[in-house]
């Protein structure tokens, strides 16, 4: 485009306007012609380009999957295997294996192409602690979370009341089920840990349950927020806890 604009202004100075109207004319004849002829071969170029990417993209998912299969569930397949002879220790490494690639999946890559998210979410905190409490007590903590927000200190007051929660449910309700039932909303946390366990009277909470006043319901109290525990001898606990979100 230049070098015609050119050459029109340096014919114009001579006196040779009309051929180079002439002249433009002719290059803009072949400027479309050469557009035309080779217009569908540039698509299929970036076509092909595209589709290239596409599977350069799903050849390293593919692998990815692959090596995580590996490393994670194949061993896990493994001890079960093992432990085939032992029902409970079957569940604790199958729920575990369950949460591991749950979150595997789910949780959203990072920019730099890692697995992660750039800030610690409080969903993943809770099921983690679920699978701490699992590992430690070999108890099953079946776990539901609603939600999700990033991790702050004002919330860790949650994750600490509700790791309190399960040790006590998986070290005095006699049970080896126990349910953890998160929701996160924009503007607040609430948290029920439940078993169905032997229960007791929260009126005269015994000197080996410390926790409960202090751990849990103090801590919350500390916090801003609130945590009640409902028990009875014989009828399970259920303890709730609630926070505002800072």
């Amino acid at each position: 485009i230049l070098l015609m604009v050119g050459l029109t202004g340096f014919l114009a100075t001579i006196g040779q306007l009309g051929q180079a109207r002439d002249g433009l004319l002719s290059t803009g004849v072949v400027v479309l012609g050469l557009a035309v002829l080779t217009g569908p071969w540039w698509v299929r170029m970036a076509a092909d380009l595209r589709a290239e990417r596409r599977e350069r993209i799903r050849s390293q998912e593919r692998a990815e999957v692959a090596a995580h299969v590996h490393d994670s569930v194949l061993q896990t397949l493994a001890l079960i295997r093992k432990a085939a002879d032992d029902p409970r220790e079957v569940t604790r490494l199958a729920r575990t294996q369950e949460r591991e690639l749950r979150g595997w999946l789910y949780t959203p890559a990072a920019p730099d192409g890692s697995s992660g998210s750039q800030e610690p979410a409080l969903a993943g905190a809770l099921e983690h602690l679920a699978g701490e409490v699992e590992e430690a007590h070999g108890v099953t903590v079946e776990t539901v979370v609603v939600g999700d927000c990033p991790t702050s200190p004002h919330l860790l007051a949650v994750v600490a009341a509700t790791r309190e929660a399960l040790v006590n449910a998986a070290r005095h309700s006699g049970v080896a089920n126990v349910s953890l039932y998160a929701e996160i909303t924009a503007d607040r946390v609430e948290v029920f840990v439940r078993d169905r366990g032997k229960g007791f009277d929260p009126a005269v909470v015994p000197d080996d349950r410390f926790g409960v006043t202090q751990s849990i319901v103090g801590r919350m109290e500390r916090h801003g927020g609130n945590a009640v525990v409902r028990s009875s001898p014989g009828g399970g606990t259920e303890v709730q806890v609630e926070l505002r979100r800072a």
